[in-house]
């Protein structure tokens, strides 16, 4: 029985090539889509999950009343995490962290080899609680020593050669400081939201930077392991009042949240939340159903479409005693059939385009046949099989045989509201994700345009190191004769995220109780110059005046919280020292356009010994290659021994939005192939139309009606679908994107011409799909419509 139903499914395949193609092409591309979105998903979700005890590891999240408003913050104190310990029976481990993220590549040594790396400082129990492979060493010992360096195999190589022998080696930090190789690990998984090359103790970074082991400054990451079976709520409850106890600080709480759960709910940027990852994933997981369903539809249209040209055979199959429920096996076997094809296919199609996925994407995909993987496909070959050959295997198997054998078959009421309503809905969504592609790219366009509020294009940043620290007024004076340099200055800040945010700043009629948090920027002579800043009263710092050491600048979100009218000449409080205000900088964003602008000031710092300075430097446009290339020069004289590194500020900035970009191509990708094959839907049905009505068709032409009249005929009631799902989906969309915009604090207002272009492109390809089977019906000879009359 099964063996008869796949020899005639395939007959019928072969038969009815063209209709058989559409299916195979329209289901085989839904489920490809679906296919790399769910690879996608699935390499999102598997993040930070991969730790042995992953369900024990959580971090420490501080919670910060500022102005009345509560705000989550990734970085505390670098003692919570001891004190945390010793309070604390729940927890097994704990580790202060000094992520990567705080540096830029420090230069390594060993010999003649200078290599640039990323490190990070972490407590001693740091390999306890995050479960890296060690190839040597032990994790309970690695950290131990304030003098021990552990490095990545990748890092082994490059500074030795071998990952063998080499424990005890010498590695020269920054050409300043010796430390001993007392361990080395695998290079951290691709799956890790941790990536680092190698790791020095937490220890050290007290005893060359002290403000860490204090209460009041905040910034370091804190982890702790808990004991199997701790109750979170309760141990929460006895942990959130620690800051207090020890600072006096009363706007300052403690939580723990599950380590595995950061990467995708909580997403952080030198301390503020920039994102919630969750949201794409979601998104996507729903585009994948909507594509998938739109593809399933679709594959319905086109059988039911075809079914009219196998209504004689399923007649005799009746007559000659077929049950109806044998029929449906049938119809269902062909369908499952061709989903298996289509899978096959659709797997072909997405090995094809993986490699231009992964780059749109910025991940490491690959089709590993895992039994994750197998099952998720049979899922997708049995939903989609089922899903789309359900309708068409129950419409042809209920019809009367006699009716169907005396030619007297008519369509009920139900059945084509059926199938008009899988169009509107096709059609629906694919508006839905056509007007959203719309708004994601104007949102994209309009933040690549605002003003920042300084000049970002041709800076160029690169750390203060070597010879440099504490020369950098002397370096930037040399930077300054390079032809086409025309500015540069220095600053410990990154100009695209928080970094220094301080709540030592008073001001006169300020209540006690609040607790302000303002984006303290150090920065050296003509830094406002080389950002392109303006000033909206007073000056910037100039060696043209004395004393500027004790004065202060105030950015506009400044003054206007503090309610200080005629600032220039006030004076203010900065940790509990009078500074005069001279000048006021007008606003600019330092974060992205996720954020208002906050309060900021600007305090004058001089060259010194400062791990977070930065070399800024403006250069002319046209001129970028042989500029740079003056600039590398002169660092590599001034500074032996250290590699030349640099980045374009108006690249990090864009940074900022990368999730939000590639969100936007992919969407743009995934409603194109979406209303693509939704039009294969609306060309079955055009095809079921014209077959229904071709005697109707027939007969008007021999009365005298014209070809273009039989076009519109035929046309107008599709276009009438096309309305209808016009008029559901705007609303839908406009809601959606609606929404989405929310997380902006800067954002364009959805208008009219986003529905109008929709629409337009949605009528004129849905057109151009029915013209073809209206036109071709149209000009069909009558005679051979009505001879059998």
């Amino acid at each position: 029985m099964f063996k008869n139903n796949l020899k005639i499914a395939w007959r019928s395949f072969i038969k009815d090539r063209q209709f058989s193609f559409l299916n195979l092409i329209g289901l085989a591309t839904g489920i490809a889509c679906t296919l790399l979105i769910y690879l996608w998903v699935i390499d999102e979700l598997s993040f930070d999950k991969f730790f042995a005890d992953n369900n024990q590891i959580y971090q420490v999240m501080e919670l910060r009343k500022i102005a009345g408003e509560t705000t989550v913050t990734d970085e505390s104190s670098g003692l919570l995490s001891e004190v945390l310990a010793l309070k604390s029976p729940e927890i097994k481990y704990a580790s202060p962290l000094a992520p990567p993220e705080w540096f830029a590549k420090f230069t390594l040594s060993s010999g003649d080899k200078n290599i640039k790396a990323t490190g990070q400082y972490a407590g001693k129990d740091y390999f306890n609680i995050f479960s890296f492979k060690l190839i040597n060493g032990q994790k309970n010992k690695v950290l131990a020593d304030k003098r021990s360096i552990v490095i990545s195999d990748e890092l082994a190589k490059k500074l030795f050669g071998t990952t063998e022998n080499v424990t005890g080696k010498v590695v020269h930090f920054q050409h300043q400081q010796d430390f001993f190789v007392s361990g080395v690990f695998e290079k951290t998984p691709y799956h890790s939201s941790q990536q680092f090359d190698f790791v020095l103790s937490f220890e050290y970074l007290k005893d060359v930077q002290p403000w860490v082991k204090t209460w009041d400054n905040m910034g370091p990451h804190n982890f702790v392991m808990l004991q199997k079976g701790t109750d979170i709520k309760a141990f929460n409850k006895t942990i959130a009042n620690v800051i207090r106890e020890n600072s006096n600080d009363t706007t300052r709480k403690i939580v723990v949240v599950k380590f595995a759960d950061n990467y995708l709910l909580n997403t952080f940027s030198h301390g503020t939340k920039i994102g919630d990852k969750m949201v794409y994933v979601k998104l996507f997981s729903l585009i994948a159903a909507f594509i998938l369903i739109i593809a399933c539809i679709n594959f319905m249209n086109l059988s039911t479409a075809k079914a009219s040209r196998r209504m004689k055979e399923v007649g005799i199959k009746k007559v000659v005693g077929a049950a109806r429920g044998q029929l449906i096996i049938q119809f269902l076997s062909e369908s499952l059939m061709m989903t298996v094809f289509s899978v096959i296919l659709a797997v072909i199609i997405s090995w094809l385009l993986l490699p231009k996925f992964n780059q749109v994407t910025g991940k490491q995909l690959s089709l590993n046949f895992s039994p994750q993987l197998i099952i998720a496909l049979l899922g997708i070959t049995l939903f989609a099989g089922l899903l789309s050959g359900s309708y068409p295997a129950l419409y042809l198997s209920k019809f009367n045989p006699l009716a169907i054998l005396k030619g007297k078959l008519s369509t009920s009421f139900a059945a084509v509201i059926s199938r008009k309503g899988l169009v509107i809905f096709q059609f629906t969504l694919s508006v839905v994700l056509i007007v959203s592609v719309l708004v994601i790219y104007e949102q994209i366009q309009y933040i690549q345009s605002v003003n920042p509020g300084y000049n970002k294009d041709n800076i160029v940043r690169f750390d203060s190191e070597g010879k440099i620290q504490g020369t950098e007024e002397t370096f930037i004076t040399r930077l300054k004769t390079i032809p086409g340099v025309i500015n540069a200055s220095f600053t410990v800040n990154i100009m695209v995220g928080r970094n220094f945010a301080t709540n030592g700043f008073d001001w006169p009629g300020k209540n006690p109780k609040d607790n302000i948090y303002v984006e303290d920027f150090l920065a050296g002579y003509n830094f406002i110059e080389t950002m392109g800043m303006h000033m909206a009263e007073g000056r910037s710092f100039s060696k043209n005046y004395g004393g500027d050491d004790s004065t202060i600048m105030l950015n506009e979100a400044t003054v206007a919280l503090i309610h200080l009218k005629d600032p220039v000449g006030k004076n203010v409080k900065l940790n509990g020292h009078n500074v005069q205000v001279i000048g006021v900088v007008k606003d600019f964003h330092f974060e992205s356009l996720h954020e208002a602008v906050k309060p900021a000031f600007f305090q004058l710092t001089h060259q010194g010994f400062n791990p977070w300075f930065k070399i800024m430097v403006k250069i002319k446009g046209g001129q970028q290659k042989e500029t740079i290339a003056q600039i590398q020069k002169l660092y590599e004289n001034y500074n032996p021994g250290f590699p030349f590194t640099f980045n374009f500020l108006d690249e990090a900035y864009q940074k900022q939005y990368e999730t939000e970009t590639r969100v936007a191509i992919l969407s743009k990708y995934f409603s194109g192939l979406a209303i693509l094959i939704s039009c294969l839907g609306l060309f079955g049905l055009a095809s079921f139309t014209a077959q229904k009505r071709q005697k109707e068709i027939g007969i008007r032409k021999v009365v005298g009606a014209s070809v273009s009249g039989i076009t519109l005929m035929l046309s107008k009631d599709f276009l009438k679908l096309i309305m209808v799902s016009l008029l559901v989906a705007f609303p839908v969309s406009w809601w959606i994107m609606y929404s989405w915009l929310q997380g902006f604090a800067y954002r364009i207002n959805i208008s009219a011409e986003v529905f109008l272009a929709a629409g337009v492109a949605t009528i004129l390809v849905s057109l151009l799909t029915i013209s073809y089977q209206s036109i071709k019906a149209a000009l069909a000879n009558p005679v051979k419509s009505l001879k059998s009359e």
